[in-house]
């Protein structure tokens, strides 16, 4: 029954975000980034102790599916558009019990917030960011602002380099955004452990985030190096 249940979820999912056509909202976060979540939540939640895995894997699967519902720059939305949708279908399927239904959508609408959703909110948060880190969170810091400049010559790290997500926080209220350069969204990403809530997905997390802050510095070291070698009028090979 259970198995028989996240099937069909998982078609739902699939079907209704591949309708997504816009790049800036198909980019990043696409199936493969829903199939990552799923994996890290049932990790997460196994090790938490956390007993009712269905609920765990219909709401990873179920998380990002208000992006098919919402314009680009109304993706801010998108949690509470999908908590609406998921709970819709998931109430028409009849595939959980209305209780059940609840508590997933209500993770849903609380996954890109600060807090809030219960138990099940914080695995889902917790697996959310950890795919905007480590290896992963590279690429799709890459993919998802394509549009935008590499980084800054004159400061490859950029002015967000190590800073926190109330920084960010405080950035955002004056209007600033995350920054005009990839490496401030990577810098952005890196910032999320800060928001992790679980002692599972931290574990999981620092290694992500050291690999990402050495690619920064190495980024900078070998840019930093060319610059060096431009200055002293050498050919660089």
């Amino acid at each position: 029954m259970a198995e028989g249940r996240i099937q069909r979820i998982e078609k739902h999912v699939r079907q209704t975000m591949g309708t997504v056509t816009a790049p800036d909202l198909r980019i990043a976060h696409d199936f493969k980034h829903v199939a990552r979540v799923r994996r890290w939540a049932l990790q997460i939640a196994k090790s938490e102790g956390l007993e009712d895995l269905a609920l765990v894997e219909a709401a990873a699967l179920l998380h990002d599916i208000g992006l098919a519902c919402v314009e680009v720059e109304k993706r801010s939305q998108h949690a509470q558009v999908g908590a609406k949708m998921a709970a819709q279908f998931l109430h028409e399927e009849r595939l959980f019990t209305a209780e059940e239904i609840e508590i997933i959508a209500d993770a849903i609408r609380c996954h890109s917030s600060p807090s809030g959703g219960g138990a099940l909110g914080e695995v889902l948060r917790d697996a959310d960011k950890l795919d905007a880190l480590g290896a992963v969170g590279i690429m799709r810091a890459l993919t998802s602002k394509y549009a935008q400049p590499e980084y800054d010559p004159r400061n490859v790290k950029g002015e967000t380099w190590e800073m926190t997500m109330e920084k960010f926080e405080g950035r955002f209220a004056e209007g600033k955004g995350i920054g005009g350069y990839i490496t401030d969204q990577v810098n952005f990403q890196i910032s999320f452990y800060g928001q992790i809530h679980t002692e599972t997905a931290r574990r999981i997390a620092q290694p992500l985030v050291e690999f990402m802050q050495a690619y920064v510095l190495q980024l900078d070291s070998e840019i930093g190096v060319t610059q060096n070698h431009r200055r002293a009028g050498r050919r660089v090979e």
